[in-house]
């Protein structure tokens, strides 16, 4: 086993949580898990998280398909591509240390970001741009959603769940090829990927309880002091140990 029992625990209850509130709001796997499983095991990233983003973004695709429109997303895609290039590009360049960082940096700016009113346009030059970066960050630290998700703040909430489903079910799956074609992927991300897959299963089946009874208001609070705790970990183990 690559991960100790005790840990694999932690890692399931990390993916549930992400799932859930990615089948909730649009997006939030990789800012809920990765931060906790890179600090298990710094191999989860890129390639096990974008693999399982890919999974959980397959199911709400079939779950609001009712909404889907390619067109709206398109420009976004189109623009992932280069992106996602030369995020492997980078990744043969740079240390791992230089990707943990920004990783952590991210991840708390998206965090702090959702506290302030920033007003983006849902127009096709923001969507290029957010395409572009999300396939940038996305294949190099698997967190692409911070910059497709800030264009679409202000979109009906059924709108955000079904086109940025779609979004990262193309838009991971393009990373996860580039990387296999690349060689970033081996044998043990696929180990560690395996035993989370039913995570993102029970992660989904409970959005549909806690989109009923519990509201964003008191998730917001406990996810973003998960996340920023486990990023600032992240950031003292990178540069003490």
């Amino acid at each position: 086993m690559l991960i100790e029992s005790s840990l694999l625990l932690v890692a399931l209850i990390a993916v549930i949580a992400g799932s859930a509130l990615q089948s909730m709001s649009g997006f939030g796997l990789a800012v809920i898990a990765s931060p906790v499983l890179v600090i298990i095991n710094t191999n989860f990233l890129p390639a096990p998280m974008l693999a399982l983003g890919c999974i959980l973004s397959l199911i709400n695709c079939i779950r609001y398909h009712q909404q889907l429109s390619f067109s709206n997303i398109k420009l976004a895609l189109l623009a992932r591509i280069p992106g996602s290039v030369l995020g492997i590009f980078l990744l043969t360049l740079l240390p791992p240390i230089f990707f943990a960082v920004c990783f952590s940096l991210l991840i708390m700016l998206s965090v702090l970001l959702t506290y302030r009113r920033v007003n983006i346009e849902h127009g096709s030059r923001n969507l290029v741009l957010a395409g572009f970066f999300s396939g940038l960050m996305g294949t190099t630290t698997s967190v692409g959603g911070p910059p497709i998700a800030l264009v679409y703040q202000n979109s009906k909430l059924s709108t955000v769940r079904a086109e940025l489903g779609l979004f990262f079910l193309i838009g991971t799956l393009m990373s996860v090829v580039m990387l296999v074609v690349s060689g970033n992927i081996n044998y043990a991300q696929v180990q560690l990927t395996l035993p989370l897959i039913p995570a993102l299963f029970v992660g989904f089946g409970l959005s549909f309880y806690l989109d009923k009874y519990l509201g964003q208001r008191y998730l917001k609070p406990l996810i973003s002091t998960l996340s920023l705790t486990s990023c600032s970990i992240i950031l003292l183990k990178a540069f003490f140990y």
